[in-house]
């Protein structure tokens, strides 16, 4: 056998363990005749030998806490057991609104629900004079949208025309003191 092969068998020589074969005749004679193997297999029962010896520390002693730490983290297991059941209830509840097919309005927030698909009425439609009425309040809406945009428009235009006016007057102002001086 080679050297390499009894190396894997130590094992079998170190620990004499119930449910491990023995060593076999052909290993021990290769240990007998091999100085290297003899040397090697010597530093692993020294090695066995210095476990066998080895003790656990003794254990440390328990961390107490300051009472008003403890009671504080007493405070904040409750505070974060209660907001645990707040969310879970939170969760029921928009559970519950999200099977009916809730619609909440309260001012300006609105919440709806259409997890379930529900019926269709009548009420959701609108009748011939309701969209008569609503297409004359956007047209008017639209027509009064045009208008004041064309009167903007107008006024700037007026401002535009008032500020070159204003540099026409001043340049002829200018021209005319510049010929006097020259004259």
């Amino acid at each position: 056998m080679r050297c390499e092969e009894i190396r894997e068998r130590f094992i079998d020589l170190l620990y004499d363990e119930r449910g491990t074969p023995p060593a076999s005749p052909g290993l021990r004679a290769h240990i007998d005749s091999c100085p290297t193997c003899q040397r090697e297999l010597q530093e692993l029962r020294g090695v066995q030998e210095s476990l066998r010896g080895w003790q656990d520390e003794a254990l440390l002693r328990p961390v107490s806490l300051p009472r008003h730490e403890r009671e504080m983290s007493i405070r904040s297991w409750t505070a974060w057991r209660f907001l645990r059941y707040a969310a879970i209830a939170a969760m029921v509840v928009l559970s519950f609104l999200a099977l009916a097919n809730a619609d909440i309005s309260l001012g300006k927030f609105t919440f709806k629900t259409h997890l379930l698909p529900r019926s269709e009425s009548r009420s959701d439609y609108y009748t011939k004079a309701e969209v008569r009425d609503l297409l004359k309040r956007v047209l008017d809406d639209s027509e009064f949208r045009m208008i004041e945009t064309n009167q903007l428009m107008m006024q700037r235009l007026m401002d535009t025309l008032d500020q070159d006016r204003v540099r026409d007057l001043r340049l002829i102002r200018n021209l005319t003191f510049q010929s006097r001086g020259n004259n």
